[in-house]
């Protein structure tokens, strides 16, 4: 991935954080309660020297399903062309645009001008990727193309604002002229070290080239797309605490068990202290929940 590429993905992933809210639409950490110690108690220093401090947090089901991006361009040869993926299809501006298979060659010969497209995702960002399973889709290719070509096809994401490669694949097809739109299957298995990763962007990149004659364009409007195998909510879940500090500046990150969590820390000074708690699941984070008490000799 190229740094030029890599600035383009960063900030399309930021103005679709901005655009959906910088969350998972309608998942994320519920409310964190604590419920040891209670608020208003008193601990014994002198036979505690630790604390145990427990509670529940509610997280949201990260039930497996598929998010669907649609290939998309506003418009041809303008300067607002702008190819992306979303999640909302229509009636596309650069339909009939996109990659040209224009030249003839023999049997054998590869017609390659490094035509290829980025499809940046605008929208449906961030994404809790379900790494076990494939990335289907569809590449549509209209016009009066005939021959042989073959359609490389790769997923590129931000995670942790690095970029990665989720995988690709290469389709070999033989067009058919006498119809207006050859649809082109794919399936790209996810890189494994992805697993229960967070995208915080995603890139579609598609590369035809092959003996070919006539002209080609990738069909779109609604016509091409991408089905990412997801998870409703991120499977990243944990619980931190913190004592005295409502910044968490330094966090103790507690054990988690279902819907319960619990860690023992070192009993304060003597004295009165709070204990904060708040939940994180994927990029959302839970309001902080408080109890305050008091340590004696």
């Amino acid at each position: 991935m190229t740094r030029r590429f890599l600035s383009r993905l960063v900030s399309v992933a930021a103005a679709a954080a901005v655009a959906t809210g910088a969350g998972f639409a309608s998942a994320g950490s519920g409310p964190v309660s604590i419920t040891t110690p209670t608020n208003g108690s008193t601990i014994s220093l002198r036979t505690n020297p630790y604390t145990a401090v427990a509670g529940t947090a509610s997280f949201a089901a990260a039930t497996t399903g598929a998010s669907r991006f649609y290939l998309r361009r506003d418009g041809c040869g303008t300067s607002n062309d702008n190819p992306h993926l979303s999640t909302t299809t229509g009636t596309d501006g650069g339909d009939g645009c996109g990659i040209v298979l224009n030249a003839v060659v023999g049997v054998g010969g590869d017609v390659d001008q490094g035509a290829f497209v980025d499809f940046p995702a605008s929208d449906g960002m961030p994404l809790a990727l379900d790494a076990g399973r494939a990335a289907t889709g569809t590449i549509d290719i209209t016009g009066t193309s005939v021959g042989a070509v073959e359609v490389d096809i790769s997923l590129e994401a931000l995670v942790g604002g690095q970029g990665v490669t989720v995988g690709s694949t290469t389709t070999t097809t033989v067009l058919d002229p006498a119809v207006s739109d050859n649809a082109v299957a794919f399936a790209i298995q996810p890189d494994a070290s992805l697993a229960g990763a967070d995208l915080q962007g995603l890139d579609l990149r598609v590369h035809i080239h092959g003996p070919a004659l006539d002209a080609g364009f990738v069909g779109l409007s609604g016509k091409s797309f991408v089905d990412m195998p997801s998870f409703a909510a991120s499977v990243n879940k944990s619980v931190a605490i913190s004592v005295d500090d409502a910044t968490f500046a330094h966090p103790v990150t507690a054990r988690l068990d279902g819907s319960t969590w619990s860690v023992a820390i070192p009993t304060p000074a003597t004295g009165k202290h709070t204990i904060y708690a708040e939940s994180t699941q994927g990029f959302s984070t839970s309001s902080a929940a408080s109890t305050t008490f008091t340590v004696k000799r």
